[in-house]
């Protein structure tokens, strides 16, 4: 299960596209379905991983993080791009950020009954390409920190 974060903006940016995304689609049903909103200049989302989400005993398994680390960072360049241009988030969406890299630190082990709270921004953006911070907090303890290369693709 996954929600926005208290304060966040009252609806998630996926549930206003009709994506099978693995980790941010609202229509896999097997899938995350993390859901990310604005709180402030930030994109935050709480995801609650499953048990079938463990790697060491009683831990989240790395991969798993990354998963849900890529698919907020890049709603945080679409969500930021659709933003300043003035421009909707809705189906169809004519455009969104691909990634192209992410560098992960895993800070400390994150438990697999802990809720995990994804908070992001954009460092850089131009016509092409975004950079986006991403953290992924347990509690008021940073476990992990990203940053991701994102390239913009046209989706119509």
């Amino acid at each position: 299960m996954a929600e926005m974060d208290e304060g966040a903006g009252a609806v998630a940016f996926q549930d206003l596209v009709d994506w099978p995304c693995y980790g941010c689609g609202r229509t896999n049903e097997n899938g995350f379905q993390i859901k990310s909103g604005w709180r402030g200049d930030d994109v935050v989302c709480r995801w609650h991983p499953k048990p079938f989400h463990v790697g060491l005993p009683g831990r989240l398994q790395g991969g798993v993080v990354a998963t849900a680390v890529i698919c907020h960072a890049l709603w945080t360049a679409t969500a930021t791009a659709h933003r300043d241009e003035c421009i909707e988030i809705r189906e169809p969406l004519a455009f969104a950020y691909s990634t192209t890299s992410l560098t992960l630190q895993f800070l400390e082990p994150i438990p697999l009954s802990a809720s995990l709270t994804l908070r992001a921004h954009v460092l850089s953006m131009d016509s092409s390409t975004a950079t986006v911070e991403c953290s992924a907090w347990v509690s008021e303890r940073e476990a992990s920190r990203a940053q991701t290369q994102h390239r913009r693709v046209s989706l119509l």
